[in-house]
């Protein structure tokens, strides 16, 4: 699984919060909160326990932000004869 930069953005842009009220949740600069939204920077586990709570997002919900691999995605499919 990958996690999905842009779904983070997206979800941000959504709730009409900024990056720099992003930063301030998670006691970092707005460019410091930037470079962990465009993937320049690691989001650890407790950042994004801060993040999904402030969107409001359960944690049962929170695989919206992560992607399958094209290789992972080959080896789910089913085949139907």
């Amino acid at each position: 699984m990958k996690f999905n930069h842009n779904r983070l953005k997206a979800e941000r842009v959504a709730r009409g919060l900024t990056v720099q009220e992003m930063g301030e949740v998670l006691g970092v600069s707005k460019g410091t909160y930037s470079k962990k939204e465009n993937g320049k920077l690691p989001i650890d586990v407790d950042e994004f326990s801060l993040i999904t709570k402030k969107f409001g997002i359960e944690r049962e919900n929170i695989v919206i932000f992560f992607t399958l691999n094209v290789s992972e995605m080959a080896t789910h499919e089913e085949v139907y004869i």
